[in-house]
């Protein structure tokens, strides 16, 4: 299916091909399959920042046909409803993609809670984990296992399967194309689905974080623990991430260690020397 014209093919034969395509989705979890036709992307690299010849620095983005992201609009809409009226649902403290959350509340919750705990003395001690290339690694047979906790039925699993199954992609540099290759791993970016996939993926990972407290933007969080000084609070995050690194392993997610960075919030003056928090035997930075 040729990106390019999808969309005013559409437009064009709209009598026709919205009558299949508004009916296919009540029916999208029964048929139990995703076509193969709709699997297929193109990706564009989108610049970061750094170094612009550094591979690395480009976020991959997937182009995919109009008609896969209106059923995935589709299925996402079932599956927020179910979880919404289900005791299996996101965590609460998971802002990414969903209504009535965003970057602006996560901010305020985020800060207006360690006001609080500095208010109570002591100090707040907080981890940023900067995991790598986390939609790329997303392991379809660990996430299918996660999924199958959230009480989905047997039916939306294998069309979830079929969904993550077979899919390809090619690269656009340029206006050329690279050759078309399969991957069997991760949720492609730049679609409706692949975003609740991944949140719900790594909704466990505050159950790990004991003594700590999460809050996270889909890949983005922040593990953060209030002590009576920024030593104990360093010591306490260091324990915790032994956990967290655990998880991450478990789950083939890869922790930037790098980009990974602590800091410290109190309210007196205390020395310009700052207590180290380690992972896996690596000094983090404090910013």
């Amino acid at each position: 299916m040729c990106l390019g014209w999808t969309l005013p093919f559409l437009k064009t034969t709209k009598s026709h091909s919205l009558a299949p395509l508004l009916r296919s989705p009540t029916h999208l979890l029964v048929s139990v399959c995703f076509q193969g036709l709709w699997k297929s992307a193109i990706i564009t690299a989108i610049f970061k920042s750094g170094d612009p010849a550094d591979v690395s620095n480009y976020r991959p983005i997937s182009i995919l046909p109009v008609v896969s992201k209106v059923v995935e609009k589709c299925v996402a809409e079932q599956l927020i409803a179910h979880l919404n009226n289900s005791p299996f649902t996101l965590h609460s403290m998971q802002y990414g993609f969903r209504a009535k959350h965003s970057t602006e509340t996560a901010n305020c919750f985020f800060l207006e809670n360690v006001k609080s705990k500095m208010d109570k003395g002591g100090a707040v001690g907080a981890v940023f984990l900067d995991l790598r290339k986390a939609f790329d690694t997303v392991n379809h047979e660990i996430l299918i296992t996660k999924l199958s906790k959230f009480n989905f039925s047997p039916d939306a699993l294998r069309w979830m399967k079929s969904y993550l199954e077979g899919r390809t992609q090619c690269v656009i540099v340029s206006n050329e194309l690279s050759p078309t290759r399969s991957y069997d791993v991760g949720v492609p970016q730049g679609s409706i689905l692949g975003p609740l996939l991944f949140s719900l993926y790594i909704n466990d990972l505050p159950s790990v974080c004991t003594g700590s407290e999460v809050q996270m933007y889909a890949d983005d969080t922040v593990i953060y623990v209030h002590a009576m000084s920024k030593q104990q609070a360093a010591q306490e995050l260091t324990t915790v991430m032994v956990q967290v690194t655990k998880w991450l392993s478990d789950s083939c997610l890869h922790l930037n260690v790098k980009k990974t960075v602590c800091m410290f919030f109190t309210k007196r003056a205390t020395d310009a020397t700052e207590p180290d928090v380690y992972v896996s035997g690596e000094k983090l930075q404090v910013v």
